[in-house]
């Protein structure tokens, strides 16, 4: 099926009526050649060597309600936008980072601007220095803002009975001579009921225990409040002054990990009662200011200091109950406060045959975190990362490159525990465009990862009566190395985009599993070796001009995971396809991955969402609305996730009745309003969201 769909696709890309002819010879015997009409357009996908830069169709912002509405029209390769949740997800899993003009920005502030202000879409799918870890950047150019102000605002219910699936969102922005204010609000409230089921085995040292349960269904609740509250003053070609202060309230009060079962166990015959809940509260309120100001000789700084305090707690109930009687409670809570401070700045040069860009940044923590249960423990962190790179950019006729330098320091401290790393990471890429519609690119890039600090302490926390989780203050930093090669071929109605991509982590932090006196300990260790070898090829087509925009992707994965005890590997073969259509006012949106995403990580097989969705709608100028299914082709929504640890492999069967023939209903509306007037943006953002507490429910 992939194959006849591949050949289908490459034929309509030679049959472009752009390159169509009709040729005839007239009574000279001369050969005559007839065009067809030609409308004459620009390319909307130009390739920049370290970025794509997507020029949107008019059709395409016309039947846009949103930014993330418009990124699903575009279809980049290796970006999936969930066209019901706008959620945006890339392969591997990696970290997607949204920039409005150069600024990191949350969902909700792409949510709310309006694809009538959106000038092009710059897509670094390999992105620089500057960007730090994230595996890709989607940054929105928009025009010049303008006098005057606009509300926007959007709502997304499902109509499901026994599940509730709410996010809406509300924004406004008003400009006043050289001041601009704005403010967002968005709230997301999931909750409905899964069933968990565990098949595990522990391996004793003289026996083997055999552990099965089968669940009941359980409720989840989670609610998440952002908001955000925005003033810049500037003045065009001189400087820009930037404050905004950002709040976000996690409440979950029953968790994913909850669980209600029956526990069968080979060592007896009278079934376990398992009751396991856990609440979680955070509070992240942060404060941002930010200043450019703009040289002579197109030169430019960049100033951006933010402070966060993150105030979190959690509470986790797991209870076994044989015959009605406890055998088994454990109860932690923990109360946690982090305080951070985050300073960057950045030198900018335009030179006649490229760019020089030079930054330093400095992230300081100090974190207080106290665990009550069986035990009380007071874990004092403090963390330090120090960054600083040089990146230049350039152009020799048709070859492009792009190198970076950085040098990174990474400090950590837990009472007598003191760690301090260096590291140099460079980076390098080369394109070459042979002509307009051919371009290859090979990029490598070598990187230190530091551990999460959440795993950087000599805290346990119990799981089960088997099972404690524990964390490891000895963890170090470790080495990674990423290169891909990309071929992109473009021409009529067809685009052709091809990657190979290879990861190698050497030393990397995985899970691990050891033994200790009758207790299986889930703690984590620098490892061997992770490799990751991934190829993919996106088959895009315009078969009726931009009503109908059709994008089929193939792909293999390869894991090979090596432990200092074991060795796994896995390989998946994934179809995505992604279908958007327009006419007049209507809509349609047809998306499904298939199998569902799957990520192997340590001795991990960790399964993604499964998706498929159809949604049809109505577009006017200044609202939508739109009504799908999620899952239609399903009776039941599963997630299966496997842990091949030879102390103690475990598979887990996740499932719900109410994730699946889900009807969604969804409104946006954008209302402007006043004269207009033009502005510029901010260029960085940074953001603190880790609160560094080591969890004890059981993944």
């Amino acid at each position: 099926m992939k194959t006849i769909v591949s050949i289908l696709t490459i034929l309509l890309c030679m049959a472009s009526p752009s390159y169509a002819q009709l040729i005839a010879k007239d009574s000279t015997g001369i050969m005559a050649i007839a065009l067809d009409e030609v409308t004459i357009q620009a390319r909307s996908v130009i390739e920049k060597g370290d970025r794509k830069v997507i020029l949107p169709t008019q059709n395409q912002l016309k039947m846009s309600s949103s930014g993330i509405d418009l990124l699903g029209k575009l279809q980049l390769p290796r970006i999936t936008v969930d066209i019901m949740s706008g959620e945006i997800t890339t392969s591997g899993n990696g970290e997607v980072q949204l920039r409005i003009n150069g600024v990191q920005v949350t969902y909700t502030e792409i949510s709310s601007l309006s694809p009538e202000d959106i000038l092009r879409i710059e897509y670094h799918d390999t992105p620089g220095a500057r960007y730090g870890n994230t595996a890709a950047v989607i940054d929105y150019i928009t025009k010049n803002k303008k006098m005057g102000g606009s509300i926007s605002g959007g709502a997304i219910h499902s109509l499901s009975s026994n599940r509730t699936s709410i996010d809406d969102m509300i924004s406004g922005r008003y400009n006043y001579g050289k001041s601009e204010i704005s403010a967002n609000v968005r709230y997301i409230q999931r909750k409905g009921d899964w069933t968990r089921e565990y098949d595990e085995h522990f391996i004793f040292p003289d026996k083997e225990l055999h552990r099965l349960e089968t669940g009941e269904p359980t409720l989840f609740n989670k609610k998440l409040l952002t908001s955000n509250l925005n003033y810049s003053l500037q003045e065009k070609g001189k400087y820009l002054f930037n404050a905004q202060f950002r709040y976000t309230l996690q409440d979950n009060p029953a968790g994913y990990e909850d669980r209600k079962s029956k526990l069968y166990t080979s060592d007896s015959d009278i079934p376990v009662s398992i009751y396991d809940h856990t609440k979680e509260r955070n509070h992240l309120p942060s404060l941002d200011l930010y200043y450019q100001q703009n040289l002579k000789n197109d030169q430019r700084l960049i100033f951006n200091l933010v402070g966060t305090y993150i105030k979190s707690s959690n509470t986790r109930i797991y209870q076994e109950k044989q015959e009605g009687i406890a055998n088994t409670e454990l109860y932690s809570d923990i109360a946690g406060k982090k305080y951070s401070l985050i300073a960057e700045g950045i030198y900018e040069k335009k030179l006649e045959q490229g760019t020089l860009t030079a930054g330093l940044r400095h992230m300081q923590s100090y974190t207080d975190n106290r665990y009550e249960g069986e035990d009380v423990m007071d874990v004092l962190l403090k963390q330090a990362e120090s960054y600083a790179y040089a990146e230049y950019k350039g152009k020799i006729q048709n070859w492009g490159y792009m190198a970076n330098l950085s040098f990174n320091r990474f400090y950590y401290s837990q009472r007598d525990n003191h760690s301090e790393r260096y590291g140099l990471q460079p980076s390098l890429l080369v394109s070459y465009n042979p002509v307009d519609n051919l371009h290859f690119r090979y990029h490598i890039n070598l990187k230190n990862n530091a551990p999460s600090i959440a795993y950087l302490n000599d805290v346990e926390q119990r799981i089960d009566i088997l099972q404690t989780r524990r964390g490891n203050p000895d963890l170090k930093l470790f080495r990674s190395t990423i290169q891909d090669f990309n071929a992109v071929f473009s021409t009529g109605i067809c685009n052709i985009d091809a990657l190979v991509s290879y990861a190698y982590e050497k030393n990397p932090i995985m899970e691990s599993v050891i033994y200790e006196e009758g207790m299986f300990i889930r703690t984590y260790e620098n490892q061997k070796s992770f490799q990751h070898l991934a190829a993919e090829i996106t088959f895009k087509i315009k078969p009726w001009k931009d009503h109908i925009n059709l994008s089929v992707t193939p792909g293999i994965n390869r894991y090979i995971s090596t432990g200092n005890n074991y060795l796994h590997t896995y390989t998946l073969k994934e179809l995505r396809i992604n279908l958007d259509a327009s006419y007049k006012n209507w809509l349609l949106s047809f998306m499904t991955i298939t199998p569902p995403n799957r990520y192997v990580y340590g001795e991990q097989l960790l399964k993604g969402d499964l998706m498929h969705t159809l949604m049809i709608g109505y577009k006017q100028p200044a609202w939508s609305i739109m009504a799908g299914i999620h899952n239609p082709f399903m009776k039941t929504y599963r997630s299966e996730n496997e842990n091949w640890s030879a102390l103690n492999p475990v598979k887990s069967d996740i499932h719900s009745t109410n994730m699946s023939n889900t009807i969604v209903v969804k409104l946006n509306f954008n209302l402007n309003f006043g004269r207009q007037y033009k502005s510029t943006n901010k260029r960085i953002q940074n953001m603190d969201t880790d609160s560094g507490i080591l969890q004890g429910t059981k993944k």
